[in-house]
């Protein structure tokens, strides 16, 4: 006896620590999976939750804009500058709800949404600029409001070419 394992030894402790590595791969995969699990689960439960509160958002901007056109005393010029934009904040809400409402069924996460609500916001701060500059007894129109305006003019002409652009990528059939 020279203190070496035999070969049967040797061969019996192979197949122990293979059932053993085998062992702690699929409890480490079962485990791991539960974890997954936990984490989609998670998830989805606060999408739901988000989603709940962007509907509700919408909905109380929008009964906060119809209250505050009716208990206005201001001209209707104004009125009707507050109603747009808020309108406009109702159309952001709703495109992200409608973003979160396609992930929770199950679609990937989309670029186009989110260049649509930028766009928006763009567009929203445009028409209040000009709007307000439009008024009857309104300030002259300022060197910075005309860059202001320019440079939003701008964002626009640069999110409706990425616009275009996802969407013409989304559309050509993948490359083989």
């Amino acid at each position: 006896m020279t203190g070496m394992p035999s070969e049967e030894s040797t061969s019996e402790d192979g197949r122990h620590e293979a059932v053993g590595d085998e062992f702690a791969r699929h409890a480490r995969s079962a485990w791991g999976t539960t974890l997954v699990r936990a984490l989609s689960t998670a998830e989805y439960a606060l999408l739901v939750l988000i989603s709940s509160v962007l509907l509700v958002l919408a909905a109380g901007i929008l009964v906060a804009a119809v209250i505050s056109v009716v208990e206005s005393q201001g001209s209707w010029q104004e009125q009707f500058i507050s109603l747009i934009e808020e309108l406009l904040l109702v159309l952001i809400v709703l495109e992200i709800y409608i973003t979160v409402m396609h992930h929770l069924r199950g679609g990937r996460l989309r670029l186009e949404p989110f260049i649509i609500v930028a766009v928006i916001a763009v567009v929203r701060h445009i028409l209040s600029i000009v709007i307000r500059l439009t008024f009857p007894g309104a300030p002259p129109v300022s060197h910075d409001q005309l860059v202001e305006l320019s440079i939003n003019s701008g964002a626009v002409v640069v999110l409706v070419a990425a616009l275009a652009l996802a969407r013409w990528s989304s559309r050509r059939p993948p490359d083989r």
